[in-house]
């Protein structure tokens, strides 16, 4: 497995940068071409009340769970809340577990050698790397990257993995009954008794099988139950990495941003 994550590791990066490349050209070049030749529609009514950063933020984060999914599909809706919990706990931790790698690669500091459990290592293969930073729940690692902080940080990220795991057990059941996208609840009173059929769309079930393994390996590696495990979950991790900028995931790469520029809207109230 640590020969295979050495030779994929530069191609799956390369894949990767490529396509983000790709994907935020297209929309630059729509931003720098859109044009609105016939000006802002008048506006008839008085707007209402300007709302302020919090209550925005909250109607952007949980209006679309508590409006629609809570009532149009319960299961999902739960689901869609508890995993994205966890991913942007992950995803930060991951994230921010990278620069401090890289910061000591750019150093010339030395890193633990996961392989050999060692706390001081120069072993800067692609390999270790991924393991330092998709495994910074374990302990090596985590002392490591955080030092004093490893003890919070690994608690934090435990919460992070228990409603990984209840969120996605949720979408997966969802997804396998065809409930993706579905109407299986009343909406509210105008609603009542309209449903609407879901899909099973092959990259859905794909994606949701990674993050599904994803989230045991994680698990089986915390608790040290399969030795090694860390570099499968590694590998993983790397498969939703090159097929991020081609699949419904891409809106990751942006997602930070989407939520200040809807948050931003919706104080100004040109979203009702």
């Amino acid at each position: 497995m640590i020969e295979l994550l050495n030779a994929i590791a530069p191609v799956a990066v390369a894949i990767f940068v490529v396509g983000v490349g790709l994907r935020l050209g297209r929309f630059a070049m729509a931003l720098i071409t859109k044009r609105h030749p016939h000006g802002v529609s008048p506006t008839f009514v008085s707007p209402p009340r300007r709302l302020g950063f919090f209550e925005a933020l909250n109607a952007v984060l949980f209006g679309p769970f508590k409006h629609f999914y809570k009532r149009s599909n319960p299961t999902w809706g739960r689901g869609y809340l508890l995993y994205h919990v966890a991913i942007i706990t992950e995803v930060i931790g991951y994230s921010i577990s990278a620069l401090i790698v890289f910061a000591n690669i750019l150093f010339g500091r030395p890193v633990p050698d996961v392989a050999a459990h060692a706390e001081v290592s120069y072993n800067y293969s692609p390999a270790n790397l991924l393991a330092l930073i998709f495994g910074n729940g374990e302990a090596l690692q985590a002392h490591f990257l955080f030092g004093s902080f490893a003890p919070y940080f690994i608690g934090i990220t435990w919460v992070a993995v228990a409603f990984a795991v209840a969120g996605n057990l949720h979408l997966m059941f969802a997804l396998l009954r065809k409930w993706s996208g579905a109407v299986v609840g009343d909406i509210d009173h105008a609603a009542k008794g309209i449903r609407t059929p879901g899909r099973l769309p092959w990259d859905r079930v794909v994606i949701r099988t990674i993050i599904f393994c994803i989230i045991w390996t994680e698990l089986l590696a915390r608790l040290h139950i399969v030795p090694g495990i860390v570099y499968f979950h590694a590998l993983l991790g790397l498969a939703l990495f090159v097929l991020l900028p081609f699949t419904y995931l891409f809106h990751m790469a942006y997602n930070f941003l989407a939520i200040f520029y809807a948050v931003r809207r919706r104080m100004a109230r040109t979203i009702a």
